[in-house]
């Protein structure tokens, strides 16, 4: 029996919540999940929810932060207290992106450094969070290169995962707040959802263009007609939607030691007079020295400068492209068990009794429970054959 169970500030268990009037339960793969608690209004009800700070729901891999508690008068249907929870992956978004970050690796990585630097180990103790932690490496193969200056943890991390199809979590685990990646199963050979199974009772499917952009222009640094500018995409007369990128944030200066971090292996090299940082002989960054023989200044090649703004252009465009999606209500009881057979971020196929047919993954599951029943209602995004 699945178990609701509320938790202290510690994250200590402390109430389980065995009557309710309705709960929903909505984690997301790689977005910002929430929750639904209505119970019945009483003092002691009332006392126990502001004692709590967090709800879990059984094995689940989504933890919420209680966020909001309204007491609803009703005189029909009595009063009620309505608890709604934020999915805990919302706590990366309380810190910034504090200083200028330049990353060549791995996208696994550059996520758990981005944490790392803002919540984990950061330089001003006070943006610590004492009880939070990163859950061991899965070594993904994804790579990156990038720059990135006051943006959101939690956006950019969710920006990263979108862009390659991974999942994010935050849970409570041991008493500890524990963030991991991972990605969803491919199941599309064996698990179909459709009329024809009894299956999908419900389905509504959407395809969007009206926000899509095949090019854009984007700038970087400089004044006016000094300024660099880069385009990326294709797209030929009516068929071209252009999408203008500020890159103003992409800065052709590094430090030093950031420099080394991000392009190890490197070595100095003098060229009609000038040093270069250089990595298997490409140029990655021109130095100037300071008359104590010091570092003074790197300033990034034009070419890896010219990459990091592209980059940032890549990123934006992913916010403006066309999209198929189905929605539905599945019958939970009928040819496959959600959590055994397939789960939130697996891929599998859907159709509906119009002749569409997709692969999709499962980027959002419902699960809601009141006096109808219980019902399972997930959300699948298109993905390319």
């Amino acid at each position: 029996m699945k178990e609701i169970i509320l938790l202290d500030k510690n994250l200590k268990k402390l109430y389980p919540v065995d009557q309710f009037s309705s709960f929903i339960w909505a984690p997301k793969y790689n977005d910002i999940g929430d929750c639904e608690l209505v119970i019945t209004a009483s003092n002691e009800n009332l006392k126990k929810i502001r004692e709590c700070k967090y709800i879990s729901y059984s094995d689940d891999e989504m933890d919420c932060e209680i966020t909001k508690i309204e007491l609803k008068n009703d005189e029909e249907q009595g009063d009620q207290l309505i608890v709604t929870g934020t999915d805990l992956k919302d706590i990366l978004n309380q810190r910034i992106v504090e200083k200028q970050t330049n990353f060549n690796g791995y996208v696994e990585d550059y996520i758990r450094l981005l944490i790392n630097d803002s919540i984990i180990n950061p330089t001003n103790k006070d943006r610590k969070i004492e009880n939070f932690i990163l859950d061991k490496k899965i070594n993904f193969k994804e790579k990156i290169q990038q720059q990135v200056t006051y943006d959101y943890v939690g956006d950019k991390i969710k920006e990263l995962c979108e862009q390659f199809d991974l999942g994010y979590k935050v849970v409570i685990k041991d008493g500890k707040l524990v963030f991991s990646l991972y990605e969803g199963k491919d199941r599309s050979q064996y698990i179909n959802f459709s009329p024809n199974f009894g299956n999908l009772l419900t389905s509504d499917y959407v395809q969007e263009s009206g926000n899509m952009k095949n090019v854009a222009l984007i700038a970087g640094e400089g004044e006016g007609t000094a300024r660099t500018k880069i385009t990326i995409g294709s797209g030929v007369g009516i068929n071209r939607k252009e999408l203008y990128v500020d890159a103003r944030d992409i800065s052709s200066k590094i430090d030093y030691d950031e420099l080394k971090s991000n392009y190890p292996n490197g070595k100095i090299v003098t060229i009609n007079n000038i040093f270069y940082y250089q990595v298997n002989n490409v140029n990655i960054a021109e130095i100037t020295y300071d008359e104590k023989k010091e570092v003074k200044e790197c300033i990034l090649c034009s070419d890896i400068y010219i990459q990091n703004l592209k980059n940032k252009g890549y990123d934006k465009m992913t916010e403006y492209v066309s999209s198929e999606s189905f929605s539905g209500e599945i019958n939970s009881f009928k040819n496959y068990t959600y959590k055994k057979d397939y789960n939130l971020g697996d891929v599998i196929r859907i159709s509906n009794d119009y002749g569409i047919t997709i692969k999709a993954r499962i980027t959002e599951m419902i699960e809601s429970m009141d006096e109808n029943g219980y019902k399972l209602s997930p959300t699948f995004e298109y993905l390319e054959k």
